[in-house]
This record gives C-alpha cells, sequence and structure tokens, in this order.
C-alpha cells in the first residue's frame, strides 16, 4: 500500500467493490428524487435499480455537488493520519465540485502545512473518470509517488 491516498467520487462508475478492492477512497455526491435528498452512496441507501425503475416511471430527479465544507471534512480525515492526497474531481465544465474542492484545499493549508493536498480536475465524467482513476490506481500500486501520480494525471488526462 502506498503512503498516500487515492481519491474520487461516486460519480466515478465505478462499484463499492472496485472502490474497496483497489482501495481508492470517494465522496459522495447528492441526488433528489421527488423532492427527497439522497447520498449517492452507491446503492447503500436506494439500490440503483430502484433508482433506475423510478426515473423510468417518471420520477422527478435532480444531482447536487459535494460542498467545501463536505471536502473539508472529508480530506481533514486522512490529513489528520499523516496522510497526503490525491482527489480527482467530476469535470469542472459539468460541476462546480472541482472550486469546492479547492476552497476546502485553501482553508485546510493553514492546518496541515506540511500535507499534500492535491486536486485534479479530471475533465471526466461517469466512466472516463472511472477509468482515470483506475489507472491512477494502478500506476500508484506500481510504487508511483503522489507528485509523479499528480504529474501524470494532468499530462494524460484527456489521453484515456
Amino acid at each position: 500500500m502506498s503512503d498516500y491516498i487515492l481519491s474520487s467520487s461516486s460519480t466515478a462508475d465505478i462499484t463499492q467493490a472496485e472502490f474497496d478492492a483497489r482501495d481508492i477512497r470517494y465522496i459522495c455526491y447528492h441526488y433528489i428524487i421527488d423532492g427527497v435528498h439522497m447520498i449517492d452512496d452507491l446503492g447503500k441507501s436506494m439500490p440503483i435499480s430502484t433508482f433506475y425503475e423510478r426515473m423510468q416511471g417518471g420520477a422527478e430527479t435532480s444531482t447536487s455537488q459535494v460542498n467545501a465544507d463536505e471536502y473539508e471534512k472529508y480530506f481533514e480525515q486522512f490529513l489528520k493520519e499523516g496522510k497526503d492526497v490525491l482527489h480527482l474531481t467530476l469535470s469542472s465544465g459539468i460541476s462546480g465540485s472541482y472550486n469546492s474542492a479547492l476552497i476546502a484545499k485553501d482553508m485546510l493549508k493553514e492546518k496541515y502545512p506540511d500535507r499534500k493536498l492535491y486536486i485534479v480536475d479530471s475533465l471526466a465524467a461517469s466512466s472516463g473518470g472511472g477509468l482515470l482513476v483506475d489507472k491512477l490506481a494502478d500506476l500508484r500500486d506500481e510504487g508511483m509517488t503522489i507528485d509523479e501520480l499528480r504529474a501524470w494525471a494532468e499530462e494524460n488526462k484527456l489521453r484515456l
């Protein structure tokens, strides 16, 4: 195992089993279905098949990004443990989540000056983000440092 955390979000089209097997941490987005606020917890609170059945049946749905406060709490749990973090966000072209993650990073910078917290805009959505974070897990497992992995991600995120 590496000495840093590789992180993504529930939007990466990866199952809970894959996140666990690859040792990729994730933060949950939110959605609203027929006025009820839900957490995109990979089908734990609502099976994914039920979600799609309800959509097909005409349920009113919308999504909501992770806010800066949520990101701050999420990242801080790792930083407190003395871990560095590389987090891959949903594309900034379709979500403000990248900006929220940057705000959280700025809020934590002073409190954890010796820790690295890298935020990478995947410029991808769903399965594209999943493919990228899976590749990053491969490279991490091959021994790339967090700095090397960040550089690789920034250089190659549009080539997958």
